[in-house]
């Protein structure tokens, strides 16, 4: 009996989840960078046809 399918397929499972534990938090400040980035504009343009 080989036991190599089961070793593989769980080194796999573990480098999937490394890597989306990696990821994640990249995407997230991105993704809020984006949004202050996003917002910053929205309140200069609010505040320049206010005057």
């Amino acid at each position: 009996m080989s036991y190599a399918p089961y070793v593989i397929a769980s080194y796999a499972v573990f480098f999937i989840v490394l890597l989306w534990d990696a990821l994640m938090p990249w995407l997230r400040h991105r993704r809020l960078i984006r949004q202050i980035q996003l917002k910053t504009r929205r309140d200069a343009a609010r505040t320049t046809t206010d005057e």
